[in-house]
């Protein structure tokens, strides 16, 4: 009898957090959000960043577009293995093929700060020596938005505070040379 006991605590208890992460799965929720809302904010940043692909930019601001490629791309991985690691079910992101070709548009979350389709088309038509100002200007606010929410995340997880850590990083090095 005890040794069934003791096996259903067990159970109960692992079952309650992911590997490496003794979180109870309730306290988590907050954690889940986060990462899931990262990943939305990177792959809008991604699409944000691809308007400017061709175009003859400033050296610095190149530079800053493709270490925020390199930086967003990374942390999308980080946070889909992450999630998966918890048993979560890895969000479709305006990044997915598959997502233009689904009824899943309303799932991706309104994000405050990030630009939308319709400002992407804009930035797109908007006229070769006004284009830089006007992408740094939304990349700036795209940032800015990012640095807000990773900036006040607080958890116990490793892998949510290095995600975290990791944004803020990458927005205040992007925001430090715009």
């Amino acid at each position: 009898m005890r040794v069934l006991f003791c096996l259903l605590l067990l159970t109960v208890v692992t079952a309650c957090g992911g590997p490496g992460d003794s979180k109870p799965a309730t306290d988590r929720a907050s954690d889940v959000a986060f990462v899931t809302e990262l990943m939305h904010r990177d792959a809008a940043l991604l699409n944000l960043l691809d308007v400017a692909l061709g175009r003859k930019l400033d050296p610095e601001l190149m530079a800053v577009t493709d270490q925020l490629r390199v930086d967003a791309n990374a942390r999308i991985e980080a946070a889909a293995d992450q999630l998966e690691s918890w048993g979560e079910e890895v969000p479709k992101t305006v990044r997915d093929h598959s997502f233009e070709h689904s009824s899943d548009g309303h799932a991706i979350p309104s994000l405050e700060g990030m630009p939308t389709g319709d400002d992407l088309q804009r930035l797109g038509g908007v006229p070769r020596a006004e284009f830089e100002a006007a992408f740094a200007e939304l990349l700036r606010e795209s940032l800015e938005a990012t640095r807000e929410l990773t900036g006040d995340q607080a958890t116990d997880a490793e892998a949510v505070g290095n995600l975290a850590e990791d944004a803020t990083r990458s927005c205040d090095t992007a925001l430090g040379m715009l």
